[in-house]
């Protein structure tokens, strides 16, 4: 086991799948787009092995789909699956918001506060992709804290399926600032034991971002 406070060095195989998954969570490759083994070993001057072995998990994560003997693309939904995920994952949150204001104390109340300051200073519209990663622990966070083997699994499934969806949704700066106001919104009605209130503004959250989402596909649908 490595030594405390040291850094553990990451594998190239790991490099690889931090910067293809990048290069989707980004749009550098974008949804429905082949994604090549040979192109990007060669871009990254590495064997075909690393490339393979961190395709194959970032197939397992839904973020990219194989279609075996022909090719792999980035995972492209249309816009009755968004629909549906983001329905599904409003009844998973919705739950989670109930338990969490069920067993608020001091110390979860102390991690909400955290999340709260860190959504209002710590990211810009110039860095979407951290602001991404801690709307991803924030959520995950709730979901985590229900103990509900079923629904972390299920939460997983779902934020795997749409990862490479969640920049879109916050494509303008008017849609990143209103982001910003309803995670403290919801956290907000936790720490004060307000469940409706923080369910409301969950409600709202998903729907604006679904909204974008969709109105991103049908866009591109019609150029």
């Amino acid at each position: 086991m490595a030594a405390s406070g040291k850094k553990i060095a990451l594998t190239i195989k790991d490099q690889v799948y931090n910067i293809i998954k990048e290069n989707i969570l980004t749009e550098r490759y974008k949804p429905g787009e082949r994604v090549s083994e040979i192109v990007i070993a060669e871009e990254l001057g590495v064997s075909r092995s690393p490339v393979r072995s961190a395709i194959n998990e970032l197939v397992g994560e839904g973020l990219l789909e194989a279609k075996p003997h022909h090719y792999v693309r980035v995972r492209k939904l249309t816009e009755k699956e968004i629909i549906d995920i983001y329905e599904m994952r409003l009844l998973v949150e919705q739950y989670a918001i109930t338990k969490a204001v069920e067993t608020l104390d001091e110390t979860m109340l102390g991690h909400l506060k955290k999340f709260a300051n860190d959504f209002k200073t710590c990211c810009n519209y110039e860095h979407l992709t951290k602001y991404v990663e801690l709307d991803t622990r924030f959520h995950q966070y709730l979901i985590e804290n229900t103990g509900n083997q079923l629904v972390i699994d299920t939460f997983a499934r779902i934020g795997a399926l749409i990862s490479s969806f969640r920049i879109i949704s916050l494509k303008s700066l008017e849609r990143f600032n209103q982001s910003i106001v309803e995670h403290t919104d919801i956290i907000e009605g936790i720490c004060d034991r307000d469940a409706e209130r923080a369910i409301e503004a969950c409600r709202v959250h998903l729907t604006l971002a679904k909204n974008e989402i969709v109105l991103s596909l049908q866009n591109t649908s019609a150029q």
